[in-house]
């Protein structure tokens, strides 16, 4: 059959089935990776944000805070109008939310407080950080030792602790839960 051209319809059949297989694999691999970077994107936006509200407290002598919706998975960065025991708070960087599984699941403090869905981590100017149980109330602020803020993700493998050191502020990215 020398002189025909082109495919047959068995030709063009295993062509797609082939690429089909291969789009098969790659959007699975594309969503599998979509999900990973979006909780480590998401973790490493919530250490970046406390590492700027501790170097801005310490620069500008105001304080500064988390403000932290666990609920809604957003993290705010607010700055105060004093040094201590601020009333006024406004937003001092845009928000992070967590997408596609990334999130904050829960916050364990030391000394033990009882954290609610809105939670605020207040940084001094003289490098201390305290815990606020009700953003709405100065009488809820109580000095930290610890914060272990767990963040969820999709995958067991991307779930990750952010430590919080009260007396030093400084914060590290720990993955697990711990």
């Amino acid at each position: 059959m020398s002189g025909r051209r082109g495919f047959t319809l068995v030709e063009l059949l295993i062509a797609l089935a082939i690429v089909a297989i291969g789009v098969t694999i790659a959007t699975t691999n594309f969503f599998t990776w979509q999900s990973h970077f979006s909780g480590v994107g998401f973790q490493r936006e919530f250490l970046s944000l406390s590492n700027e509200g501790r170097t801005r407290s310490l620069s500008s002598s105001l304080q500064h805070r988390l403000l932290i919706d666990v609920n809604a998975g957003t993290v705010a960065l607010q700055r105060g109008n004093a040094g201590t025991g601020s009333t006024v708070w406004t937003d001092a960087a845009p928000r992070i939310t967590g997408t596609r599984g990334a999130g904050i699941d829960n916050i364990v403090c030391v000394p033990a407080a009882s954290v609610p869905a809105l939670f605020a981590l207040i940084f001094n100017p003289n490098g201390e950080v305290l815990a606020q149980t009700d953003p709405a109330s100065a009488a809820t602020i109580t000095p930290l030792t610890s914060a272990n803020i767990h963040l969820s993700a999709q995958s067991a493998a991307d779930l990750a602790t952010m430590q919080l050191f009260g007396w030093t502020s400084k914060a590290r990215l720990v993955y697990g839960w711990l």
